[in-house]
C-alpha cells in the first residue's frame, strides 16, 4: 500500500470526510486533500506526519510505518531504480548462492538522511527545524551521522553543480584537499579546505570565486565530510 492510500483507507475507516480530519488536525482541506491525492509539490514534514499519524489514531508501530512510505513517496526516482537494480541483484543471488542474510542486509538497507536548506550556525552543526525533506539513499552506513544539505550557486562548479544536495558524514577528518561542510564565525560554507604552512582557506573549484582566508581569531568549524552528490534530481 502507498502513503497516499494508507492515508485514505484509515481516514475513511475511521468515518471522517476530508474537510471533517483537516480541521482535526489543524491544516487547510487543500492542501490535505493535495496530500491525499498525491499531488503536493512539497511533502508533508515530520511535523505534519505526526499531526496526521494522531489524527488517524496510529500507534507507534503505524506511525513508523506512515513515515516510511512517505519516505519512499519522496524518493527520487533515479534512487528508486538504483533500489530495484539492487534487489534484483539479491534475488539473483539468494537463487544462485542460498540465502545470506548479511549480504542481503548490506544492499537493502535503506537510510533516511534528512536534509537541511542550509548549514548554520548554533551548535556549531545544523539548525534546529530546518529540515526540509528526507532522502532514502541505499547502502550508506551509520546513517545516524549523516545529513544531506542543499546547495546552491555555481561556486563548486563543476564538481557541485548548483541545486545539488550534498551528502555529509559528521564527525569524520577532513583533509588537506576534501570538500565539507563549514562553518566560519557562523557563516556557512561548502568548500574545499586548504591547508599550508602560511595559511588555512576554503577554496572554491569555480576560478571566478575567490579564496577564503581563515584569519587570527576567527573560528572554523568542521560540520561534515562531503561523502556523496545528487544532481539532477
Amino acid at each position: 500500500m502507498d502513503f497516499k492510500s494508507f492515508i485514505k483507507e484509515r481516514r475513511t475507516k475511521l468515518g471522517y470526510s476530508q474537510n471533517k480530519f483537516s480541521k482535526l488536525i489543524g491544516i487547510t482541506q487543500s492542501y490535505f486533500n493535495s496530500i491525499e491525492r498525491g499531488e503536493v509539490k512539497n511533502p508533508p514534514s515530520e511535523e505534519v506526519l505526526e499531526k496526521i499519524a494522531k489524527g488517524l489514531e496510529l500507534d507507534t508501530r503505524e506511525t513508523e510505518n506512515l513515515k516510511y512510505l512517505a519516505a519512499i513517496e519522496r524518493t527520487p526516482d533515479i534512487i528508486m531504480e538504483e533500489l530495484s537494480r539492487m534487489r534484483s541483484e539479491v534475488k539473483n543471488l539468494k537463487e544462485n548462492a542460498g540465502s545470506n542474510t548479511s549480504l542481503t542486509d548490506t544492499f537493502l538497507n535503506l537510510s533516511n538522511i534528512p536534509i537541511y536548506e542550509r548549514v548554520s550556525a548554533g551548535t556549531g552543526a545544523l539548525n534546529d527545524g530546518e529540515i526540509t525533506d528526507y532522502l532514502s539513499i541505499p547502502g550508506i552506513k551509520n546513517p545516524g551521522e549523516t545529513f544531506g544539505v542543499n546547495v546552491w550557486g555555481d561556486s563548486m562548479e563543476p564538481t557541485i553543480k548548483d541545486g545539488s544536495i550534498i551528502i555529509c558524514r559528521k564527525d569524520v577528518e577532513i583533509r588537506n584537499g576534501e570538500i565539507g561542510a563549514f562553518l566560519v564565525d557562523d557563516e556557512a560554507y561548502v568548500k574545499r579546505l586548504k591547508i599550508t604552512e602560511s595559511y588555512i582557506a576554503l577554496m572554491s573549484d569555480n576560478p571566478n570565486y575567490p579564496p577564503i582566508f581563515i584569519g587570527p581569531g576567527e573560528k572554523l568549524v568542521a560540520v561534515g565530510k562531503v561523502i556523496k552528490v545528487l544532481s539532477d534530481i
